[in-house]
């Protein structure tokens, strides 16, 4: 039986809107490594931006402790933007893949009123036929609060993804953690645009 994750995690706040994050150890599945994440998000602001960087190694097919000999450097820019039109949010990734290549991710989710999130992503990069795949990805996916299942408060979700063929261009690492996930307070928004304080 492998082990499909295995880490530590460090979050932090660095200032009034700063966030910082960094972890290493089995990051996923296919990788382990280290890494970690900058965040700058304004309390109750429609755009924030972020920027993570990780050094991986490609880890041995029985998910044990074993590493390959494969190992890369990846990371990120990133742009998040609630749009304003129907819950949207709109998140724009610029930076290196795992198999080196160069390119782009245009992720558009729509979180409803119950937590559950639905969305799709799409991935442009240089990789061309190096990899006999293309440079073209794509995705949908499901994320669902696990608060809608238990009756303690958790901030883990379950997240169900359909992906037509999973391809080495623009593969990304399937980090555990996001920092604007675990920072959605900072949208005042989510929170309180039905409230009604009565002192009109």
């Amino acid at each position: 039986m492998g082990i499909s994750n295995l880490q530590y995690t460090r979050t932090a706040q660095l200032g009034e809107d700063w966030y910082a994050m960094g972890y290493g150890g089995l990051l996923e599945m296919m990788y382990a490594g280290a890494g970690g994440e900058l965040l700058y998000r304004p309390f109750n602001s429609p755009l924030a931006l972020g920027a993570g960087l990780n050094w991986v190694r490609q880890r041995e097919f029985d998910q044990q402790f074993g590493l390959r000999d494969y190992d890369v450097w990846t990371g990120d820019l990133s742009a998040y933007l609630e749009t304003g039109i129907e819950d949207v949010l709109a998140k724009v990734s610029v930076g290196r893949y795992l198999t080196g290549d160069l390119g782009t991710t245009l992720d558009l989710s729509r979180e409803f009123d119950n937590g559950v999130r639905v969305g799709a992503w799409a991935t442009f990069t240089d990789a061309g036929d190096a990899f006999g795949e293309g440079s073209f990805d794509k995705a949908f996916y499901l994320s669902i609060p696990m608060d809608a299942f238990f009756v303690r408060s958790s901030r883990n979700r379950s997240n169900i993804a359909w992906q037509p063929l999973t391809r080495d261009g623009g593969a990304r690492l399937a980090r555990r953690y996001q920092l604007y996930d675990l920072t959605g307070e900072r949208d005042l928004g989510r929170y309180w645009e039905d409230y009604d304080s009565g002192w009109d």
